[in-house]
């Protein structure tokens, strides 16, 4: 398992409250979350989409976690610790991404 760091300027809250709502749509995925639309870049980082479509790169800490499918197949989804302003409050998201298939696979609150 990978364990790298990044670090932004984002902090770590302690439990995980909520599970956002996917709506996944073609070519890696647009998922939505109270009030806000977040992919990922080329570069597997996380993106705030904006009005016409232009992405906003969100500062993040991340880490990588492998694992091995049946088919013998190591597949890597890094977690990305994400701070940002929703329609009511500041919160804290951790986004998993699929690095191999640049979408986003999960996405939690932390309270």
């Amino acid at each position: 398992m990978d364990l790298s760091t990044t670090t932004y300027g984002s902090a770590i809250a302690p439990a995980v409250a909520q599970v956002a709502d996917k709506a996944a749509a073609s070519g890696g995925g647009v998922v939505k979350f109270d009030g806000m639309r977040l992919a990922v870049t080329d570069g597997n980082e996380v993106a705030e989409v904006l009005r016409g479509g232009a992405l906003r790169v969100l500062a993040s800490e991340s880490f990588a976690d492998d694992a091995v499918d049946d088919g013998g197949k190591t597949a890597t989804t890094r977690h990305h610790f994400v701070d940002v302003q929703g329609k009511r409050e500041a919160m804290l998201l951790l986004v998993s991404v699929r690095e191999d298939e640049h979408r986003i696979v999960d996405v939690r609150r932390f309270l």
